[in-house]
């Protein structure tokens, strides 16, 4: 299933980090170009904790940031994942665009019970590449009405919130310097 969800900043186009068939179909229906890879979204902090190279002092900054953020770093088992090969299991085929991997943290129930039942989830916004993101239910509902007719995607019930876009940035090192790839 592929699932349209509210963000702190916009709506977003998401799926299990095990549906490879809808995390292409995501590709398509956004027009995206395989060479960009999108955000995989995660429970809490004490995953990032867990299941990243960030230090207890870079998940505390992220804990008091201000502003939504989305933060490039390393992780094994995403890695791992993404490059897991069988005869028996269609790979991701953009996977070399994976060189860290842009994390996101849930920040609403809607959110948070959806990764508890499918695992954390690609997202990226839903809206045509290069067009404005969306804001507003009525617009989700006109740009997607095809896909949510033929039951294609699901719109999770939670507000956008008031934010036009997240912070992307990683973290120099093991410090606290940020390299910022998009600040507003």
């Amino acid at each position: 299933m592929i699932y349209i969800i509210p963000t702190d900043t916009c709506y977003w186009i998401a799926c299990s980090l095990d549906d490879i068939t809808n995390y292409e179909k995501i590709y398509k229906i956004k027009k995206r170009s395989f060479a960009k890879p999108i955000a995989i979204m995660v429970l809490d902090f004490n995953w990032l904790k867990t299941n990243t190279t960030l230090n207890d002092k870079q998940i505390e900054f992220l804990k008091n940031y201000n502003k939504p953020f989305t933060v490039l770093t390393n992780s094994v088992p995403i890695s791992l994942w993404l490059n897991y090969e069988s005869e028996n299991w269609e790979w991701f085929q953009n996977r070399d665009m994976y060189k860290k991997i842009a994390l996101r943290v849930a920040h609403n129930d809607a959110q948070k019970k959806l990764i508890k039942e499918i695992w954390p989830i690609f997202l990226t916004s839903a809206n045509t590449s290069g067009e404005k993101e969306i804001y507003k239910k009525e617009e989700i509902k006109e740009a997607f009405s095809y896909y949510l007719e033929k039951k294609i995607v699901e719109i999770l019930p939670w507000e956008v919130g008031n934010n036009k876009s997240s912070d992307i940035f990683e973290f120099s090192w093991d410090g606290l310097w940020i390299r910022y790839l998009r600040k507003n």
